[in-house]
């Protein structure tokens, strides 16, 4: 077993993100798709109630998890009004 530490974000949504994101909405995905291909996000995506997103990044240090966010065009564009960065203890095999 192997434990390594990351990051996630909660990245909270501007009220009504379900339509105010849909100019921004291919341009973040393909953004995010290629942070994965990349191996800096492990897992992202909006939760269910629309409250906001959850991204694991697989990147050293909190300034450039933040960098990360910052430059992505939801956050650039207010759709992303806030966001909360914590350290993950990750558990893989």
């Amino acid at each position: 077993m192997n434990i390594t530490t990351c990051h996630v974000v909660e990245a909270a949504y501007v009220e009504g993100a379900a339509e105010k994101r849909g100019p921004y909405r291919e341009e973040h995905l393909e953004r995010v798709g290629k942070l994965i291909d990349a191996g800096a996000v492990v897992v992202a995506g909006a939760l269910a109630d629309m409250s906001a997103s959850l991204l694991v990044l697989d990147i050293e240090g909190e300034d450039a998890v933040r960098a990360v966010i910052e430059s992505d065009v939801y956050w650039i564009n207010g759709i992303w009004t806030g966001y909360t960065v914590r350290k993950l203890n990750r558990v893989t095999p």
